[in-house]
């Protein structure tokens, strides 16, 4: 019954006292020499602020180029922005413009409007036959000239 509760206890004990042994520096500095590795010495006080400063210098070039990224890309907003601006401006005043042109079309009158139309529509059935004529009399001035120079031998 004594055993029992003894057998834990001193496993425990020797756990302990093997975990001591192996953690100290004479034991891990006789690992050291059978693996072949040096023995690591304290860094001194110099070596730590050189080391420190090489790391302070390197994140301080870090923090400069994400600086400079973010100017860059803060001033291609602020083109993009004033663009906008720019174009913004531009759709007001067509904007306007097109109000104006809107309001001068509603005060006049329906008949006026569908009379306009009319000689529009006139105007356009005759241009449309005006220009198939055109074209018609081109194409036989053309066949004429070109019958003509070939009968001269210079075509």
């Amino acid at each position: 019954m004594y055993i029992e509760i003894l057998l834990p206890f001193l496993a425990a004990v020797i756990s302990m006292a093997a975990g001591g042994l192996t953690s100290s520096e004479l034991v891990r500095s006789a690992v050291r020499r059978i693996l072949g590795r040096p023995a690591s010495q304290p860094k001194t006080y110099g070596e730590r602020l050189a080391e420190l400063t090489t790391s302070l210098t390197h994140s301080t070039q870090q923090v400069d180029v994400v600086l400079a990224e973010l100017a860059h890309v803060a001033k291609e907003r602020e083109a993009t922005v004033q663009a906008l601006e720019t174009n913004l401006a531009s759709l007001e005043g067509r904007e306007k413009e097109i109000k104006s042109r809107i309001e001068a079309l509603q005060q006049v009158p329906l008949p006026a409007v569908e009379h306009f139309a009319e000689l529009l529509e006139t105007g356009e059935n005759r241009s449309a036959w005006r220009d198939y004529m055109l074209f018609g009399a081109g194409v036989v001035v053309s066949t004429a000239i070109t019958i003509g120079l070939k009968f001269t031998g210079l075509g």
